[in-house]
C-alpha cells in the first residue's frame, strides 16, 4: 500500500460569511475536515473591509491553512463560488 502525506492531500475547505450581530461584527466561518476519519476544523476569522469579498474568503481560507496545515501550503484561486458559501482547495509549497 502506498503511504499518502498530508502534503499531497487535498480537500475542500468551506469558506461562510456570517453577518454582524449586536455583539460582534462581520466574520467568515471556514470549515474543513482535515483528514478521512477526523472530525472537522472550524476557525472564525474577522471581516477584513479593506477586501473585495472573494478576497476575504480566500484570506480566511488561507489563514485556516496556516493554522492547521505545517507544510506551507497556499489555496488556490479561483474559489468555487456554490450557494453563497466559497470552496477552496490548496498547493503545497
Amino acid at each position: 500500500m502506498t503511504e499518502v502525506s498530508l502534503a499531497d492531500t487535498r480537500a475542500a475547505i468551506r469558506t461562510r460569511y456570517a453577518g454582524p450581530t449586536d455583539s460582534r461584527g462581520s466574520r467568515i466561518i471556514v470549515t474543513a475536515k482535515w483528514w478521512s476519519g477526523h472530525k472537522s476544523r472550524r476557525a472564525i476569522y474577522d471581516w477584513d473591509h479593506a477586501l473585495e469579498p472573494k478576497e476575504n474568503h480566500a484570506a480566511a481560507a488561507q489563514k485556516w491553512l496556516n493554522k492547521y496545515n505545517t507544510y506551507g501550503a497556499t489555496v488556490v484561486p479561483p474559489g468555487l463560488n456554490y450557494d453563497g458559501d466559497y470552496y477552496w482547495t490548496w498547493t503545497a509549497a
